[in-house]
């Protein structure tokens, strides 16, 4: 990949096709340990803030453009309810730790899968644990994933009583070809239906659509953004699909029905595209991909607002004393230098906790506490940062490098106290994401993209961001004419 300093739009010459990850990735790869080992290894004292993940790893039915740690289940059923069981016991043990409890979460967000397929007295146990280990006083969002065909007043109920106020649908589109390629069985009348219900019970409401599917059309995809306008939620957010980590049924489907990969140029300029209508439809940019309906845009100054975020990706993309502490299996903890994941294993997790007390994780420390973490996520995806935030003196030199050259191409500006991101940085902030990387992590990236690359039941568009007329090829660059002037 290499970035493109004068070139107008077309800062880069490729576009990465993945869009989020860890960070840092590069580092040394320690043997299974046990929860208690792993936890006594983490410090709390340079933690400025934190947010708790618990993930419910069921689903009625598994959607094709989804790869997450998932499987079906029964809500009510026995293999949910010991699951449940055995999430109360790994809060209770973590809770146990002051590396755990010391620093009170700003953030809670419970994902899947799909949480709920709990019922509501499972909910309000898990609520009770949370609320009994936690100190809450500085708890400012309390989010949960939501799939329609699961959602009853009586859950509603259950999770605002436990704290929650902001529900996330993951509608993905609206769209009939791709709901039924993306084996999404809920109705859309469902969904009307549960986004008014969410009203009654929830500050926020947000959901999911993708874009960048096999054959969609720029027309496709404008119905898809009014019908997204209309459906009156406080925020949405839109995400280019990531094929790369798809299924393969999702491109079988593709091909039964003749559909052609999108070029990654078209997907950004359908990304352009819903930037620019939401914007005239009263929405702002609050991150990398989501939009807020602000009562008064007019009055917003900066291309991000900052009047709006979504604050559990404040801890995805954050800064290094940022972290985030995961419940349940395949949950990942991410604090300082150290990242730790939960047996992935559903089996696994449930019987190690409540047969032994006990859980195998997976934990691996990087060479560095990433200081750099805020110039190389954070900045890129919520688009600005706080000078005092940066220690540039362990920062770094290849970071900060390859930062400066992107404030030189123009893709952030230097204000009085902070960088904040342009609106062409904006259209490339995955890419910057990746280019501000240290090498080691750019090369485990680059591995990680090939190594998918060759499956062979996957489809994915051209990846060059240089527009190239294919009959020219080869042929001398023509002079640009002057322009004429009137006299």
């Amino acid at each position: 990949m290499k970035l493109n300093k004068n070139s107008g739009l077309m800062k880069f010459d490729s576009q990465l096709p993945v869009y989020n990850w860890l960070y840092p990735l590069k580092g040394q790869e320690t043997d299974t340990l046990t929860l208690r080992e792993s936890y006594e290894k983490l410090e709390t004292g340079p933690i400025r803030s934190r947010a708790l993940y618990f993930h419910i790893p069921f689903c009625e039915t598994i959607c094709t453009f989804c790869m997450l740690n998932r499987g079906i289940g029964v809500e009510g059923s026995d293999a949910i309810e010991k699951y449940v069981q055995a999430l109360i016991k790994e809060v209770r043990l973590k809770a146990s730790w002051p590396s755990v409890t010391s620093v009170p979460p700003r953030v809670i967000w419970f994902g899947g899968g799909t949480p709920t397929m709990l019922t509501a007295d499972q909910i309000r146990r898990i609520g009770a644990v949370i609320h009994e280990c936690f100190d809450l006083s500085r708890l400012e969002e309390f989010t949960i994933e939501m799939e329609v065909k699961s959602v009853t007043r009586e859950k509603c109920e259950a999770f605002r009583d436990i704290g929650v106020n902001k529900a996330r649908l993951g509608l993905q589109t609206f769209d009939p070809r791709y709901r039924e390629l993306f084996n999404i069985t809920a109705t859309l009348e469902d969904t009307y239906r549960v986004v008014d219900l969410l009203g009654e019970y929830f500050e926020c409401r947000s959901f999911d659509i993708l874009y960048g599917m096999h054959g969609q059309t720029t027309a496709d995809f404008a119905a898809d953004i009014q019908k997204a306008i209309d459906l009156g939620t406080e925020s949405c957010e839109f995400y280019p699909i990531n094929h790369l980590v798809t299924q393969n049924a999702l491109h079988t489907g593709y091909a039964q029905q003749k559909l052609k990969p999108m070029s990654y140029l078209d997907k950004m300029g359908l990304t352009v595209f819903a930037n620019h209508y939401l914007r005239n439809s009263g929405f702002r940019l609050y991150n990398g991909h989501g939009y807020a309906r602000l009562e008064t845009p007019e009055q917003e100054s900066d291309f991000i607002t900052r009047r709006y975020s979504n604050k559990y990706h404040e801890y995805c993309w954050a800064h290094w004393d940022d972290d985030l502490i995961g419940f349940g299996s395949s949950a990942t903890t991410q604090s300082l230098d150290w990242t730790i994941m939960n047996d992935e294993s559903r089996t696994g997790y449930i019987k190690r906790l409540l047969d032994h007390d006990d859980l195998k994780v997976k934990a691996t420390q990087a060479s560095h506490i990433p200081y750099e973490r805020g110039l190389v996520l954070r900045l890129p995806y919520h688009g600005h940062i706080e000078k005092d935030r940066i220690d540039w003196e362990r920062v770094p030199g290849e970071v900060q490098a390859r930062f400066g050259e992107l404030l030189d191409a123009g893709m952030f500006e230097e204000r009085p106290g902070s960088y904040a991101i342009t609106e062409t940085g904006w259209t490339w902030y995955v890419n910057m994401m990746y280019y501000m990387s240290p090498e080691a992590d750019r090369k485990i990236l680059d591995e990680f993209i090939e190594a998918r690359s060759k499956n062979g039941g996957i489809t994915d568009g051209d990846r060059r961001m240089t527009p190239v007329d294919t009959n020219l090829l080869g042929a001398t660059p023509r002079k640009p004419l002057p322009l004429a002037v009137a006299g």
